[in-house]
Protein backbone atom coordinates (compact mmCIF):
# COMPACT_ATOMS: atom_id res chain seq x y z
CA UNK A 1 0.00 0.00 0.00
CA UNK A 2 2.71 2.30 0.72
CA UNK A 3 4.17 2.24 -2.45
CA UNK A 4 0.98 2.61 -4.59
CA UNK A 5 0.83 5.85 -2.22
CA UNK A 6 4.09 6.89 -2.82
CA UNK A 7 3.60 6.62 -6.67
CA UNK A 8 0.37 8.52 -6.70
CA UNK A 9 2.13 11.35 -4.73
CA UNK A 10 5.27 11.28 -7.44
CA UNK A 11 2.33 11.45 -10.36
CA UNK A 12 0.88 14.62 -8.37
CA UNK A 13 4.37 15.88 -8.05
CA UNK A 14 5.14 15.73 -11.42
CA UNK A 15 1.68 17.13 -12.87
CA UNK A 16 2.16 19.76 -10.35
CA UNK A 17 5.95 20.82 -11.51
CA UNK A 18 4.76 20.39 -15.28
CA UNK A 19 2.12 23.36 -15.39
CA UNK A 20 4.14 25.70 -13.11
CA UNK A 21 6.69 28.48 -14.34
CA UNK A 22 9.86 26.80 -15.65
CA UNK A 23 8.35 24.65 -17.85
CA UNK A 24 5.36 26.95 -19.04
CA UNK A 25 8.50 29.51 -19.85
CA UNK A 26 9.74 26.90 -22.00
CA UNK A 27 6.46 26.69 -24.07
CA UNK A 28 5.64 30.07 -23.50
CA UNK A 29 7.17 31.45 -27.03
CA UNK A 30 5.30 33.11 -30.10
CA UNK A 31 5.15 30.24 -32.22
CA UNK A 32 2.19 29.10 -33.95
CA UNK A 33 1.58 25.21 -35.07
CA UNK A 34 -1.74 25.32 -37.31
CA UNK A 35 -2.56 28.91 -36.28
CA UNK A 36 -2.56 27.64 -32.50
CA UNK A 37 0.30 28.93 -29.80
CA UNK A 38 2.76 26.10 -28.44
CA UNK A 39 1.60 26.78 -24.87
CA UNK A 40 -2.08 25.09 -25.91
CA UNK A 41 -0.24 22.15 -27.41
CA UNK A 42 1.96 21.94 -24.32
CA UNK A 43 -1.08 22.16 -22.02
CA UNK A 44 -3.23 19.41 -23.64
CA UNK A 45 -1.09 16.91 -24.69
CA UNK A 46 -0.02 17.41 -20.87
CA UNK A 47 -3.30 16.95 -19.79
CA UNK A 48 -4.20 14.12 -22.08
CA UNK A 49 -0.51 12.12 -20.76
CA UNK A 50 -1.57 12.79 -17.35
CA UNK A 51 -5.19 11.15 -17.60
CA UNK A 52 -3.29 8.31 -19.35
CA UNK A 53 -1.05 7.84 -17.04
CA UNK A 54 -4.30 7.80 -14.54
CA UNK A 55 -5.66 5.33 -16.56
CA UNK A 56 -2.94 2.33 -16.44
CA UNK A 57 -1.95 3.14 -12.93
CA UNK A 58 -5.39 2.40 -11.52
CA UNK A 59 -5.96 -0.68 -14.27
CA UNK A 60 -3.03 -2.25 -12.87
CA UNK A 61 -4.24 -1.74 -9.48
CA UNK A 62 -7.81 -3.62 -9.78
CA UNK A 63 -5.13 -6.08 -11.39
CA UNK A 64 -3.79 -6.74 -8.83
CA UNK A 65 -5.98 -6.23 -6.40
CA UNK A 66 -8.30 -8.85 -8.32
CA UNK A 67 -5.61 -11.78 -8.84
Amino acid sequence: MKKVLYLWLLFFFMGFVMINFPFLLIFDKFQLIFNIPLIYYYLIIGWLFSILIVYVFVKKIDRDEND
